[in-house]
């Protein structure tokens, strides 16, 4: 995966994702809109076969890499948590 800002603001972030997809972005979409520091969290991607992942990231007033930071390791928690229970 390799993440390149785009554009960034006090408290929102746009983001080129490339290397990844629906399967993964739509985890982190939904992580991010669970926490109450985040108003929105939406992704695009502009052709399923050759386009490059966007995602777009606005907080209430919290820093929004700090916030992706968090959803992501909630996210690997998770998986942990998945693993230990097989």
């Amino acid at each position: 995966m390799e993440v390149k800002i785009l554009e960034m603001g006090k408290n929102h972030i746009r983001l080129a994702v490339k290397g990844e997809d629906y399967t993964f972005l739509n985890l982190l979409q939904h992580t991010l809109l669970e926490d109450n520091d985040v108003e929105i969290a939406k992704y695009s991607i502009s052709h399923p076969l050759v386009g490059t992942p966007e995602l777009y990231i606005k907080t209430k007033k919290k820093n929004p890499v700090n916030v992706l930071k968090r959803a992501n390791e909630r996210i690997a928690d998770e998986c942990e948590k998945l693993l230990s229970n097989l």
